[in-house]
């Protein structure tokens, strides 16, 4: 089986700091709307991907209002127009008044009201350099250099992102420039991090890497140990939490000449000798919700059950609780979760009416490139049992419809298709299934009961048709 790396490769989101929480009011005016709404969208949960989304109506001369509850201080809220859109950073309390051409959007924004300044230096940042977010990618596309190349081009786009805001930023709040700062500071620890993976896909041209070059992990001593409760709402510091000690090992097992192996106990001791305390159980906290899509459900109870008994009083016990139900629902055995199907060429089913095949259901999407690279895996295994009782599903979350249509047009997939409802991380079979990250496999016997706890990729193609192939010898049960 190859060795997959979704642990250690995380979407680096866009940050905050601590506040206490509060209301922050946006109104304003669209000139030339494409859209007869705006909404904002935030997320501030520690586990989960759920996203804040509020929205109001524009009036006839373009005007809007709205508010919405905050946090954490210098959250990223995204205001979305039609398909434009921008950022602002605001802390509870800011009475923000924007004005807008959306014809001409990122160079007419403008503000005023309370919390101004540091919006329009956003809007500023947007004009100039993009969303915040995108420091990721740019640092993620300096990957395919040598190691000490990839260190000088990603320290780089550091200093240029102080320098903006040296020239640009001077006169605002010190707590919003640290906090600006601490964000892209730490999404670089994390894309050093990940430097290893992400360049072994650069060198091989895969998502699924075979084997590692002990010589990437060099980087790796650019990384300080810098843990500090105080940086827990920034999401690019609690990614670089949950990464930092797995990969310092894998590292040092590479030195020493070692196949990658399992230290979680290791891990839990350093983090709890070395991390503050918030820290440490956000670090656990996170770590068993991600484990949830590929450990089995035995490991995860164990896993939770060891929490709780760290951290008796946790405000996430009832989270990871909820996680434990969902992944029982989805244990070997347990009945699959019906859902209906209207297939790309307009044909409606359910997932029940595929009783007596075996299915393979994939979830996917259109932007994933690990899932656009289990593509050519998964028209063999399709050639591969063509004749026999197997059905390929694969559900998009999409958002996108023509995207959609337009990626089945070139690759001819030739199982069953679906797009599941709007798409989205919030979609109705998505969030049945307990979705948080693409791709994303079941397999399903002919009696209709969930075969594995956890299925491999197409590209696992001995683990998965040997488990295909005993499923097919398998009698099906007469329904009761």
């Amino acid at each position: 089986m190859k060795q997959h790396l979704s642990f250690l490769i995380v979407c680096c989101l866009a940050a905050t700091n601590v506040f206490a929480g509060g209301t922050v009011k946006l109104s304003g005016k669209i000139t030339h709307p494409i859209s007869d709404s705006i909404s904002v969208r935030y997320t501030e949960s520690w586990l989960g991907f759920e996203p804040v989304k509020i929205g109001a109506r524009l009036n006839a001369d373009g005007t809007f209002s709205l508010s919405f509850p905050l946090q954490f201080d210098y959250t990223s809220v995204m205001i979305e127009h039609g398909e434009q859109g921008t950022e602002i950073t605001p802390v509870a309390g800011d009475d923000l008044v924007m004005t807008i051409d959306a014809a001409n959007f990122d160079s007419s924004l403008s503000y005023t009201g309370r919390g101004a300044d540091v919006a329009n230096f956003v809007a500023a940042h947007m004009l100039a350099r993009s969303f915040s977010s995108r420091f990721a990618s740019r640092v993620d596309g300096a990957c395919a250099a040598a190691p000490d190349s990839f260190l000088i081009r990603s320290h780089t786009s550091l200093q240029k992102e102080q320098d903006f805001l040296d020239k640009n930023g001077a006169a605002l709040p010190t707590a919003f420039k640290k906090r600006w700062m601490d964000n892209f500071r730490y999404e670089l620890y994390l894309c050093t991090l990940n430097y290893p993976a992400f360049h072994q896909m650069q060198v091989q041209h895969s998502y699924s890497i075979t084997k590692f070059d002990s010589a990437d992990f060099r980087v790796l001593a650019a990384v300080p140990a810098a843990f500090d409760d105080a940086l827990l709402p920034l999401s690019s510091y609690r990614n670089y939490v949950t990464t930092y000690y797995a990969t310092l090992l894998h590292g040092r097992d590479m030195s020493e000449g070692k196949n990658w192996g399992n230290h979680d106990s290791e891990i839990v001791q350093l983090v709890r000798t070395h991390m503050p305390a918030r820290t440490a159980e956000v670090y656990e906290a996170m770590t068993t919700c991600q484990r949830a899509a590929y450990e089995t459900y035995k490991e995860l109870v164990a896993r939770e059950v060891a929490f709780e008994r760290q951290y008796p009083h946790s405000q996430y016990l009832p989270q990871l609780r909820e996680k434990m139900v969902q992944k029982k629902k989805l244990a070997a055995g347990s009945p699959a979760i019906d859902f209906p199907i209207t297939t790309a060429d307009g044909r409606k089913m359910k997932l029940s009416d595929l009783r007596g095949k075996v299915v393979y259901l994939d979830f996917w999407a259109t932007w994933c490139g690990p899932c656009k690279a289990e593509m050519p895996s998964a028209k063999k295994l399709e050639e591969k049992y063509k004749d026999k009782d197997v059905v390929f599903l694969s559900v998009s979350i999409d958002a996108d419809e023509a995207a959609w249509k337009e990626l089945l047009a070139k690759t001819q997939d030739g199982g069953l298709n679906m797009r599941d409802g709007k798409g989205g991380w919030n979609a109705p079979v998505a969030t049945a299934y307990g979705i948080r990250s693409v791709p994303s496999y079941f397999l399903i016997d002919k009696n209709g009961n969930f075969a594995l706890d956890t299925t491999p990729r197409p590209s696992d193609s001995t683990e998965l048709t040997g488990a295909i192939d005993k499923l097919l010898e398998q009698p099906r049960q007469a329904m009761k």
